[in-house]
Formats: structure tokens, C-alpha cells, sequence
């Protein structure tokens, strides 16, 4: 079969996504939904090879926590892991505790986003409370002189004795209002709009007095930039590779398991027509007529919408609706084998009709089977990615179809962005088309005429 040009190009790519839908958690470490990897539309990182640098930004981690004070305090501390550090103060006159972070942005372009916080947890004993907490971003010099303080992220009133925490976004409307900024720039944009080096800084104030040890946790501040990974992301900012890795498996799940059902009922149904005939084969072939002449896609709508738009109900659908023409190309290769002398002699010799049918006409009309079962498959994923596209889809379910729907409702406010589009439909087109090559590939190779023709 693989010396076969359009069977090796068809298996090919079908090895391709079925490695993709078996291997979707090694290939990317991320969910295809809820896990926010960068900021939203981000483009693909391979962008810059077209466009350039200018304007573009990764993602960007702020690193090595460290501990300071400001006043008349002082304090030992040490790091116990990433982004925690546990610190002892004693107070005589009150001052400041800085705990702080530091990077160097290299790109021109500003991120999308950023978010944080932090979390404070008492480790020891403590004899006054703290008074407030204030999140700071400075920008510094080549020298490491401060050029400009943005001042209060967040600021609350704390207290030493119980654990309290922040987080913070960029999207927020507290920081816009905060940073004075409104209708003028987003706060990534105003803030980290340089590239510079720059502190994030959590601002404890401590009172005169004050004993006590605390640990500093989850204290972070990640830059989202506009370029992520090999596809880019959403309007959320989800991966949309780690999307179509993992459509490309229900994909597969839907086109295999909804034609299974189809060919299935079709070979019944054209069998028991086909050999039983007279009133079986008119009650049979009539409500075969009746289900044909319906249109496919008004009635694949209304049974989802009074299903449910379940992934399993779609399943169901479209392998129920799926094998009347089926029936009726084996119905009328039945009709001329059973009149066949081998047939006659198995009549002749005692056996029934389920080992006639089993045994004599079925291993006659295999290679028809295997033909109709590559070629119906494009028909149930492209079905499913017609009703997913009309919202009518599972809503809990990334498919190809639903990225395709997510991307059409996304585009009427925020614009259509190709790399969201563009994968799921070669998908699609790609998958449907290895099916269709192996289904050619297999007539030519169980179809005698054709073989001697070629």
C-alpha cells in the first residue's frame, strides 16, 4: 500500500496528527484553556523574521529576590526558593523594609501585560503590627540610579500577626486610575515602555519597636509580551498551539468514532436489505429514502440545539446520520452476490442466513468497507467543525471548529488575526485530505479495473 504515492503521502500525515494527539502532553506543558502564557493575540515568535525586531517583546521574569532596609531598622534574611525570602527585622526608630526584584528589559517594543503580588506569612514571633504595604517599579540608569519611581501598584493596610497577600494586573482599572494614565497608554506600555533596568519593589513600612520574622512569597512580576511561541496566543493569551495539538486529538476522536457508527449501521442495514428483500428491503430502503432527502446540516443544527451541545451528542449525530448512502451501495452489491452459485450452493448445503451473511457475502464486500470508511471520515470532522463554528459545539472543548468560532467572535471587536485562523483550517483541510488519499489509494488497490488501468 505504501508504494502507493497517494497512500504514502495520506498515511503520512496522518501519522503526523496521530503522534500529535497521543503526544499532545509531552509536545506542550500547557492547557488548552485557562493556562494564560503570554499576552492576548501575541503573535508567533518567528514573526521577527519577517517584520523585524522593531515593536516586538517577549515574555520577561523579574529575578534574584534580595531584602533591604530603609531607617532605622535592621534585618537578616535569607532566600528559600524562587520568589521567597524569609526575613527578621528589629526596629528602634521604624523605617522601611524593601524587598525587591530586578531585570533587564532588552526590547524595544513594550509587553502587553504584566501581573504579580505577593504573599506575606508570619515565621516567628512578633511584638507590633506592621502599618501598610506598598508595590513599587523603579527605573534605573545604566548606573543604577533611580530615573523614575511608579509609585503605589498596590497599597494596603497590613498585619504582622496574620498572613495577607495581592495580586496585581495590569488590567486592572485601581492601577490605571493609580498611575494617572487614563486614555493615554496601558500600563505596560507606560511603564515598561524603555528598555531599561528596572527594581520591583515591595515597601513594608515598619514602626518604632517592631520585632519579628515574617516570610515573603510568590513576590513576581512577569512581563507579557506581544510575541509568543510557534502559533502566538488568543485574545486571553492561551497558547494556541497547545489548542491545536489537543483539537487535533478530538478531532480524530470525532472523524473515527462517528464514522465507525455510520459504516456500522449502513452495513446492517444494506445487508439485511440486500439479502432479506421483498418487505424488509422496501421498509429498510423507503426510511433510507426518507432520511436522504432531509437536508443534513438544518437537522444536524436542530439536534444539537435540542441535545445539548454535548462533543458526545455531536459524536452520536453524526454517526447516525452518516450511513445512508452506505446502505445503499451495499444493498445493491448484496443484491447481485447473492445470486451468485457459491451463494446458492451455501443454501443448498443447509446454512443460515447469519452464516451466509458472515461467512460468504460480508469478506466480499470488505474492501468496500475499508474504501467507504476512509472516505466518510473527512465528513463527520468537517461536520463537526461546521457546528462548532455555529457555537453549536461542546463549549467545554477546544476542537478545531471551536478555535475557528472562538477566532470569528474575537475579530468583531478586536480585528481577525491569521494565526489564530489559519492553523485550525489547514487542519482540517490537511487531515481530511490524508483521509481522502488513503480512501483513493485503497480503491485502486482492491479495485482490479483501476489497478490494470494504472
Amino acid at each position: 500500500m505504501l508504494s502507493n504515492r497517494l497512500a504514502a503521502t495520506g498515511t503520512f500525515f496522518l501519522a503526523l496528527f496521530i503522534f500529535a494527539a497521543v503526544a499532545a502532553p509531552v509536545l506542550t506543558p500547557y492547557s488548552p484553556q485557562g493556562t494564560v502564557v503570554s499576552g492576548p493575540l501575541a503573535a508567533p515568535t518567528w514573526v521577527k523574521y519577517i517584520y523585524g525586531d522593531r515593536g516586538l517583546s517577549q515574555n520577561v521574569n523579574f529575578a534574584d529576590i534580595t531584602a533591604a532596609s530603609v531607617g532605622g531598622t535592621t534585618l537578616t534574611s535569607s532566600v528559600k526558593g524562587v520568589n521567597s525570602i524569609d526575613v527578621q527585622v528589629s526596629a528602634t526608630s521604624g523605617g522601611n523594609l524593601l524587598v525587591q526584584e530586578s531585570l533587564n528589559y532588552p526590547y524595544t517594543g513594550a509587553p502587553n501585560r504584566f501581573t504579580g503580588g505577593f504573599t506575606v506569612v508570619p515565621s516567628g514571633p512578633v511584638t507590633n503590627q506592621l502599618t501598610n504595604a506598598t508595590l513599587l517599579v523603579d527605573r534605573l540608569d545604566s548606573n543604577g540610579q533611580l530615573v523614575k519611581q511608579f509609585c503605589c501598584l498596590s497599597s494596603q493596610k497590613v498585619n504582622a500577626s496574620t498572613s495577607f497577600s495581592q495580586t496585581i494586573d495590569s488590567y486592572d482599572q485601581s492601577i490605571i486610575s493609580s498611575l494617572g494614565i487614563q486614555g493615554v497608554s496601558t500600563p505596560a506600555q507606560f511603564i515598561f515602555g524603555t528598555p531599561a533596568r528596572y527594581n520591583y519593589v515591595l515597601q513594608i513600612t515598619v514602626p518604632a519597636g517592631f520585632h519579628g520574622e515574617f516570610l515573603v512569597s510568590g513576590f513576581k512580576l512577569q512581563l507579557l509580551g506581544n510575541t509568543w511561541g510557534l502559533l502566538g496566543t488568543d485574545d486571553s493569551g492561551q497558547d494556541i498551539f497547545t489548542q491545536f495539538v489537543y483539537g487535533s486529538r478530538l478531532s480524530l476522536y470525532v472523524g473515527l468514532v462517528a464514522t465507525f457508527i455510520g459504516i456500522g449501521l449502513g452495513l446492517v442495514i444494506g445487508l439485511m436489505a440486500g439479502y432479506l428483500g421483498k418487505l424488509v428491503d422496501e421498509t429498510l430502503m423507503r426510511f433510507t429514502d426518507m432520511m436522504l432527502v432531509i437536508p443534513a446540516l438544518p437537522l444536524l443544527i436542530v439536534l444539537s440545539f435540542v441535545l445539548g451541545p454535548s462533543l458526545n451528542t455531536i459524536v452520536l449525530i453524526l454517526g447516525f446520520l452518516g450511513w445512508m448512502g452506505f446502505a445503499r451501495l451495499i444493498r445493491s452489491q448484496v443484491l447481485t452476490l447473492r445470486e451468485r452459485p457459491f451463494i446458492e450452493s451455501a443454501k443448498a448445503s443447509g446454512a443460515g442466513t447469519a452464516y451466509i451473511l458472515t461467512k460468504h457475502i460480508f469478506p466480499n464486500i470488505i474492501a468496500l468497507t475499508y474504501v467507504n470508511l476512509a472516505l466518510s471520515v473527512p465528513a463527520a470532522i468537517v461536520g463537526e467543525a461546521a457546528l462548532s463554528f455555529l457555537g453549536l459545539g461542546d463549549q467545554n472543548q477546544i476542537t478545531w471548529g471551536r478555535m475557528l468560532d472562538l477566532a470569528h467572535s474575537a475579530g468583531s471587536t478586536t480585528g481577525l488575526t491569521w494565526w489564530w485562523i489559519v492553523p485550525p483550517g489547514i487542519g482540517i483541510a490537511v487531515l481530511s485530505l490524508s483521509f481522502i488519499l488513503i480512501g483513493y489509494s485503497l480503491d485502486e488497490l482492491f479495485n482490479p479495473r483501476l489497478r490494470r488501468r494504472r
